[in-house]
């Protein structure tokens, strides 16, 4: 059950939609976190269990914020930035900006996007206050740089690497469904680390060839942000269809899911030929029973609790580094630190994750839930215990000193 859910008519700011924001969890240190979705179909339900799931990343990536989601409904998708400074501009004038809620991009957003979400909120805060209510902004560690992505594909290193699994990156075969910010930035690490994108999709089409699609093609399509309909001709492609689902069934060694999610349908479950998936959109089942299904095939599906965490780790350092006052950094060096963090806590996760694949015959999300309940009940012991100690040491004072105030 949600703590908070928050609904804004946009129409006094002449947009026909609604902004969403569901927070699950509260942290009393930090601010809860999640990004910014916009489309035309955002369901409430769809951002609360989003909101839910960054819960569990953020205990997983041992990071001190708490959960939410925000999302828009908008009809005209020519009125994102409208939207998202409308969206800034309420939050804040009912206080849960700055300090509740820690917006991000997500999908249909970027840093732009972020910056007019972030001048909404300065529009009553100020700026100085208004530059905590979000990251991924372009003054901080924008999310095109690809901690997403990054942190997708070294989750499939990882993982092949601690399931002695025969496979390699370079060389494997590859399907990417979507090619936007992760699935578009994921391609281009691969294609650097030697695999042959076999397969890639997006709203508008998928196509596929078992022997490789054109490195600097698929480059140039990513670039241009356009349509793989659009660009079909500049491929020499054996198959491609304007359902981008079916791309799902075709032959691979892994699958990556960068696209809106929900997926892996019963239909898909049952013509799976990869031997990995990684995660990398959220929800990528759109029903965790047929997780069991696809495990019984042989299938390694990293959930996205862990494979899509380096967006929120990312967002957690240019957190830091605002507090810190270090935000003006080189872009280098913060991505050096984001690069970092998200190997440390990927590799913890990817680890911890595989050892339990390897004693039990739980699917993975099962062992990433076990993981996030066990450190959720530690950390809770260790905040009782803590209380606990404080107040001893205050009684014991109180007790030494009261002739003081006597």
């Amino acid at each position: 059950m949600s703590e908070t859910i928050i609904k804004i008519n946009l129409d006094k700011y002449r947009l026909d939609g609604e902004a969403i924001l569901v927070i699950d969890t509260v942290d009393k240190t930090a601010p809860a976190k999640g990004g910014i979705r916009v489309h035309p179909k955002v369901t409430e339900e769809e951002i609360s269990a989003l909101a839910s799931e960054m819960t569990k990343k953020c205990i997983l990536a041992d990071l001190p914020f708490g959960g939410a989601k925000g999302g828009i409904r908008l009809k005209d998708m020519t009125k994102v930035e409208e939207a998202m400074y409308a969206f800034g501009r309420e939050l804040s004038k009912i206080e849960v900006l700055p300090y509740k809620w820690c917006a991000a991009p997500d999908v249909n957003t970027d840093c732009k996007n972020i910056d007019a979400f972030i001048a909404g909120c300065a529009s009553v805060k100020g700026w100085r206050k208004a530059r905590l209510a979000a990251t991924g902004k372009s003054t901080g560690i924008p999310h095109e740089l690809g901690s997403t992505a990054y942190g997708v594909v070294f989750a499939i290193e990882q993982t092949i690497k601690n399931l002695d699994l025969a496979l390699c990156i370079k060389g494997a075969r590859v399907i990417v469904e979507g090619i936007g910010e992760v699935g578009g930035n994921a391609v281009k690490i691969l294609l650097e680390k030697g695999a042959a994108i076999v397969g890639v999709s997006d709203i508008s089409g998928a196509m596929y060839n078992e022997a490789g699609l054109d490195p600097a093609a698929l480059r140039n399509l990513i670039d241009s942000k356009s349509t793989i309909e659009k660009c079909l001709c500049h491929f020499n492609t054996p198959w491609s269809d304007p359902n981008p689902s079916l791309l799902l069934g075709k032959d691979a060694d892994i699958l990556v899911l960068a696209g809106p999610g929900r997926s892996i349908t019963p239909d898909v479950s049952q013509n799976l030929k990869v031997q990995l998936i990684a995660e990398g959109a959220n929800i990528a089942y759109t029903d965790n029973a047929l997780r069991q299904a696809v495990h019984r095939l042989g299938i390694i599906s990293i959930p996205g609790i862990i494979a899509n965490s380096g967006g929120v780790i990312s967002s957690y350092e240019e957190w830091l580094l605002e507090h810190e006052d270090l935000i003006s950094m080189p872009i280098k060096e913060k991505w050096e630190r984001v690069r970092n963090s998200v190997e440390k806590r990927i590799a913890r996760n990817i680890s911890e994750m595989c050892a339990m694949l390897a004693s039990s015959d739980k699917t993975p999300l099962q062992c990433a839930w076990e993981m996030s309940d066990n450190r959720l009940a530690k950390a809770r012991l260790e905040s009782r215990n803590l209380r606990n100690l404080t107040k001893q040491i205050n009684r014991e004072l109180e007790e030494k000193f009261s002739v003081y105030t006597m």
